[in-house]
């Protein structure tokens, strides 16, 4: 384990965050897929799509946080910046991945509850992407792993 948390420090907890998000949403929903697909009938043709998107974008989400948190830390950005970044991919994952499918659960993503949802994971990527992105602009040269 030690090796797939080397040379990290911020980015430790979206590696984390990533590889977990990746075996509940990527792994225990594709069950279901995977058995529908060789004939199986556990889902209805709506809730098959459905869950084949919430799948595809928990998976995303996992990769997008897996390897964010790969590269923030050999990045040359202050220790605010990283932490801002990090936090902010790790809290809309929570929201877009995990959250949205406790409202598909619920049976309630088409309410408000939804906007709710895409409204705070699309505002922390956003606040994320930006923070990192300007200290990326700001041109220091990334510093070198020993």
């Amino acid at each position: 384990m030690n090796k797939i948390f080397a040379n990290t420090d911020v980015g430790r907890k979206n590696i984390g965050f990533g590889m977990a998000l990746f075996l509940i949403l990527g792994v225990a929903v594709g069950v279901p897929l995977t058995v529908d697909l060789l004939g199986g009938s556990l889902l209805t043709a709506s809730q098959y799509q459905t869950w084949k998107v919430i799948h595809g974008y928990g998976v995303f989400l996992a990769f997008v946080n897996f390897f964010f948190g790969y590269c923030v830390d050999r990045l040359n950005m202050t220790r605010q910046q990283k932490e801002i970044s990090s936090w902010s991919f790790v809290i809309a994952g929570l929201f877009g991945g995990i959250g949205r499918s406790v409202l598909f659960l619920l049976s309630s993503l088409d309410g408000y509850g939804g906007y709710t949802m895409s409204f705070i994971e699309t505002g922390l990527f956003v606040l994320g992407t930006f923070v990192f992105m300007y200290a990326l602009i700001q041109g220091r040269p990334a510093h070198q792993l020993s």
